[in-house]
């Protein structure tokens, strides 16, 4: 047990779990957020439900877009920390926050269109009006939701991710407390049911990016960075350098957001009970996937680091061991959904025909799980390497031709109806991870240490 092989695998593992276990706690007090407002619009009614499920599903869309665009500032970051070019990190902090605005302004247009599009796509009428009533209680607070990605990831490219947990910490409760005056109409305030829960959502964000704002311009790690002493006006040719780089990985991530959005919005089309129960199944599924997200971030910065101090042996071992770590977990997640979902389900509603519905969707969940490990593992280090083009064009094959065509043919269009999308879904990522997968393979064969133009 103390071979070197070992003691190389546990030193590597820690390493990992000191970056990723606080982020997996924060991501799942952010899925918190999501599942209090799962559960407590289940104890107003189903189109509550399901004005929640179809609001989140589209402003989930937006946000992980302008998400993926952002995501390119901790690779970024992580290269200027393996190469000890630390000078350069503030530019790369106030471009950010530049970039943020101006994204911010393109997701809150996009919310615009999403309501207006969602007439045209055969959603019943009452659903339509109870959800643009929640994308008007949660838009406004989208510039706050951009601008705390900064800091962010900054905090995540040097490792350091335990002030995103205590952010997280405080956001929940609010986000609580903020459903239980806003939902249900106390202390004052008139009922407003799903669209409680989007004020309460936008007011957490909102208070959450403050404070991660006021850590980290006031903590004494980040003083020689000189974050607060310095400002710029807005560089173009610098942050479309960071957009080159995070473009791929938008489009990556809305191509997978997006096909779980269209989803949710297909299952429209067969009624309150089937989107109800879809929003649980996706919200459970949710849950088990934030632990190999917080994993594949701490890829994303190990392998970066790695890479900017030349040593391509240790980033190849650090994707292999962590990609494997994803899968081990999702493995055990699965399990569990497949033998527990109708006690899953019944832990959100009362109805006992949505948890039916739910509870079968869920067996499809499992299955999902097997896969999303994969997937997730493999470009959280691909992104670790830079590496987002290809992978950009994997998502958009693997989710929009073989997952959108899967569900449209067996669901819309074939005899499974609701099933069919799950298919689509499952079918999709499957073939995504795979080819990611693969990708990573063949892009680590060579293990030369890199030239040095291009640490």
């Amino acid at each position: 047990m103390n071979s070197p092989r070992f003691l190389k695998a546990r030193t590597e593992l820690r390493a990992v779990a000191l970056i990723a276990l606080p982020v997996i706690t924060a991501q799942l007090l952010q899925m918190g957020m999501g599942v209090a407002d799962t559960l407590m619009a289940g104890r107003i009614s189903p189109l509550a439900l399901a004005a929640v499920a179809m609001g989140s599903a589209m402003w989930f869309f937006t946000f992980i877009a302008g998400l993926g665009l952002m995501l390119a500032l901790t690779p970024i970051m992580a290269h200027h920390v393996g190469a000890s070019r630390h000078h350069l990190i503030g530019g790369e902090w106030r471009q950010g926050l530049w970039l943020a605005l101006a994204l911010s302004l393109v997701q809150m247009a996009t919310l615009l269109a999403l309501a207006l599009l969602m007439p045209h796509l055969g959603i019943a009428s009452e659903i339509v009006s109870e959800t643009r009533r929640y994308l008007l209680w949660v838009g406004w607070s989208l510039p706050f939701t951009c601008l705390y990605l900064v800091p962010r990831f900054l905090n995540e490219s040097m490792g350091h991710t335990m002030p995103m947990l205590w952010t997280q910490l405080l956001m929940l409760p609010l986000n609580v407390l903020g459903n239980y005056v806003f939902m249900y109409g106390h202390f004052g305030w008139p009922t407003m049911g799903g669209a409680g829960a989007a004020l309460s959502t936008g007011i957490a964000q909102t208070i959450g990016c403050l404070a991660l704002f006021t850590y980290t311009l006031r903590t004494p790690r980040y003083a020689a960075h000189r974050l607060r002493q310095t400002w710029a006006r807005p560089d173009w040719a610098h942050i479309a350098r960071i957009v080159r780089l995070g473009l791929p990985i938008s489009i990556g991530m809305a191509m997978e957001s997006g096909m779980f959005t269209a989803t949710a919005l297909l299952m429209g089309r067969f009624g309150v009970d089937a989107v109800a129960g879809h929003q649980i199944a996706i919200n459970i599924a949710s849950i088990a996937f934030m632990v190999p997200l917080g994993i594949s971030i701490a890829l994303t910065v190990r392998v970066g680091q790695a890479l900017g101090a030349g040593d391509p042996l240790a980033a190849r071992y650090r994707g292999r061991l962590g990609i494997a770590l994803c899968s081990g977990f999702m493995a055990v997640s699965a399990i569990v959904l497949w033998s527990a979902n109708e006690f899953l389900a019944s832990l959100y509603t009362p109805n006992a025909q949505v948890i039916a519905v739910a509870a079968q969707f869920i067996v499809f969940a499992a299955v999902f799980q097997l896969v999303d490990g994969l997937q997730v593992g493999a470009m959280g280090v691909l992104r670790g390497y830079k590496d987002t083009k290809i992978p950009m064009l994997v998502t958009v094959f693997g989710y929009w031709v073989i997952g959108m065509g899967l569900s449209l043919s067996l669901g819309v269009f074939g005899p499974l109806g609701p099933v069919g999308l799950w298919v689509g879904l499952v079918g999709g990522l499957a073939v995504a991870a795979l080819v990611l997968n693969v990708r990573f393979w063949r892009l680590t064969r060579r293990v030369e240490p890199l030239p040095a133009a291009t640490r």
